[in-house]
């Protein structure tokens, strides 16, 4: 049919669905109908590729109007021009920082940690670049960026741009041209590699020495003044020197998740992704126990009056712990206090692999650790032993049974 105005108003919806109707004079010239709407199209061929691109709606363009702009695309096309390919180039170099952060953040499974790591990130270093376009971020403005940011924390900077990196990397396969090569040639963050910018930071290192343990153990010692706050958060710094559990695992721990008969811990939401099953002591069940009755209804094991309804607010508590105590710490030195245990404190040496499963690190790129299967009370026993080794030192007498278990293990 000759797509004229009166014949176009005469087409009757379909139901459901699309038809096509195509112009008699100008070949490629066509119409696209729907159940709510009649469009212009044209449709040519590029490089021996059909391609087809919409024009306007009926009633936007008149049939003289929309002809006109399909004898002009038709041109294009036979001059080797995909009107499809520009449009998809273009949207894709128009994305912005914060288009590629926010599919970023929900393509992958981040803890509750790092997502709050990567807002800072946004809003304190890259904030006036959240609508600049992800292809136009230059390396001249990485140095200028990084250098700018290190006068104030060279580690928040290291930071920063750690993540900056991996936004990068995952920005130039993920949008990439519609030839399919990436949306930038190499990610701009290399040059603080090539000019050898990152900042050496030293790693930490404190931790607590066994001769300092009964000290921190009377600071851990529930107060009758003290608040239930205070004393969850004294729980808490227990439970991380027992298990090596990072801060927010043991903060965040659910009743769910606690299995006082067969005395374990299971730590869904881990920073490695990976579910952590743990066995626990009779000294650190019971405080477990004695928790269970105090909390009541509580779905957290160490539960606060927030929105996150488990402890979390607990700096001034901790540092008011180390002060009572006398010894400087804070709550992830109590892990590195625990892989000090495990690794050489302990009469047994246990194996590389036994250690690095009682921390739950990742063993990616050890060919053997990835044979070696761990159920959880293969780890029953070296468990045991660091409760014994740090009530030993606490000057805290294990019951019989905990003796007679560890002697029978051994």
């Amino acid at each position: 049919m000759k797509l004229e105005k009166t014949a176009i108003d005469g087409i009757e919806p379909p139901t459901s669905g699309q038809v096509f109707y195509w112009d008699d004079e100008l070949q490629g010239f066509g119409l696209r109908v729907t159940p709510t709407r009649k469009t212009y199209i044209v449709q040519g061929r590029v490089a021996g590729r059909t391609v087809r691109v919409t024009l306007a709606p009926h009633g936007v363009y008149t049939p003289t109007v929309a002809r006109k702009a399909a004898l002009k695309k038709l041109g294009e096309m036979a001059g080797g021009t995909d009107h499809n390919s520009a449009k998809k180039l273009q949207n894709v170099r128009s994305l912005t920082l914060d288009d590629a952060y926010a599919d970023y953040i929900r393509a992958k499974r981040f803890t509750k940690n790092t997502l709050r790591d990567y807002a800072k990130a946004m809003d304190n270093g890259f904030a006036d670049w959240k609508k600049t376009p992800v292809a136009d971020i230059k390396r001249e403005m990485i140095e200028r960026r990084f250098n700018q940011l290190s006068k104030t924390s060279k580690a928040q900077a290291n930071q920063m741009f750690r993540f900056l990196r991996a936004l990068m990397n995952y920005s130039m396969e993920k949008y990439s041209t519609p030839d399919g090569e990436p949306l930038m040639p190499s990610n701009p963050c290399n040059r603080l590699t090539a000019l050898k910018m990152w900042h050496r930071i030293e790693r930490r290192t404190r931790h607590v020495e066994p001769e300092k343990v009964k000290a921190l153990f009377g600071a851990l010692s529930h107060s009758p003044a003290g608040s239930a706050h205070l004393n969850a958060v004294r729980d808490l710094c227990a439970l991380l020197l027992l298990t090596g559990l990072r801060e927010q695992e043991g903060a965040s721990l659910k009743w769910t998740d606690v299995d006082l008969v067969g005395k374990r811990i299971t730590i869904i939401n881990t920073k490695s992704h990976r579910q952590h099953t743990l066995p626990i002591g009779d000294w650190l069940s019971n405080l477990l126990s004695r928790r269970k009755a105090q909390t009541g209804m509580s779905a957290f094991v160490f539960p606060a009056e927030n929105a996150a309804g488990h402890v979390k607010h607990h700096r001034k508590n901790v540092l008011s712990l180390s002060k009572q105590s006398g010894i400087p710490f804070r709550l992830h030195d109590l892990r590195r206090t625990f892989a000090s245990i495990v690794n050489h404190h302990l009469q047994q040496s246990l194996s590389l692999s036994t250690v690095k499963k009682l921390l739950n690190h990742a063993t990616s790129g050890d060919v053997t650790a990835g044979y070696i299967q761990f159920g959880a009370e293969d780890l029953r026993q070296p468990m045991q032993m660091v409760e014994e080794f740090v009530l030993k030192h606490a000057g805290i007498q294990p019951s019989a049974d905990v003796i007679a278990l560890v002697k029978k293990q051994a």
